[in-house]
């Protein structure tokens, strides 16, 4: 009796430790950030990331996709252990990681037009097609822009977006640089990709954070992804996400 008792302490230790191991953690899927696959299993820049910076410090990743407005709630609620592309704007209550990723949104027009693009108020004076949600995300300028366009409109599927402007029924495609490329370079979104565009860096970059309910994950996670930047697989992962 005293064996199975000591066996059940053993078993009970083993199974805190192990599911200690684990981070639930909230995702806003979006390609080339976080796609998942065919069979389930996930890839992507940003995912691959913070699987690899949890990795080096013994942990391994539950992840859970939800729109990213879910995933600030979830974490916010407690009801995930962490979640994914965080701001401080945010406002979470809970602990922000150091920077893992920055986002870089762009305008994008085709080389032929020969726009001259040197502010955001210049946008103002263009067609625009930008991803939901646009006038809050990108500032009271961005905003201002788009109330003065002689046409604005947000698309839901960033592909339309860019079938909009290879369809000249816009002047730019207003977005974050590698998720635009993504799209162009799709075959399913259809468009003809000998055609040449144009990036307009107008807007200022975008630091994003990981929310972690635990303060010791939080710490473990800034070790880890200071580890992989010294190794060279934050560099590694960056290369092979460039060349898509």
């Amino acid at each position: 009796m005293k064996k199975l008792a000591c066996l059940g302490v053993l078993v009970a230790l083993w199974a805190g430790t192990a599911s200690a191991t684990e981070i639930t953690m909230g995702f806003a899927p979006v390609p080339p950030y976080v796609m998942e696959e065919s069979g389930g299993a996930l890839s992507g820049l940003e995912y691959e990331i913070i699987r690899e910076a949890l990795a080096v410090r013994g942990y391994t990743l539950r992840p859970q996709l939800f729109p990213l407005a879910r995933v600030i709630e979830t974490v916010r609620q407690g009801n995930t252990q962490a979640g994914a592309r965080i701001l401080e704007a945010h406002d979470t209550g809970r602990y922000l990681s150091d920077v893992y990723l920055v986002f870089n949104n762009v305008a994008v027009g085709l080389k032929e037009s020969n726009l001259s693009i040197n502010s955001v108020s210049d946008l103002g004076n263009m067609r625009m097609v930008s991803f939901q949600r646009a006038t809050i995300v990108l500032g009271p300028d961005f905003a201002a822009a788009a109330q003065n366009s002689p046409g604005y409109s947000e698309a839901a599927d960033q592909r339309v977006q860019i079938r909009m402007l290879f369809g000249d029924r816009v002047d730019v495609a207003v977005g974050e640089s590698r998720i635009l490329q993504h799209f162009i370079h799709d075959p399913e979104t259809g468009v003809d990709t000998s055609v040449a565009t144009e990036e307009f860096a107008v807007f200022p970059e975008t630091p994003y954070r990981v929310a972690f309910v635990d303060q010791q994950h939080m710490r473990d996670f800034n070790a880890g992804l200071a580890e992989i930047r010294a190794n060279g697989t934050y560099d590694a992962i960056m290369r092979k996400y460039a060349s898509r």
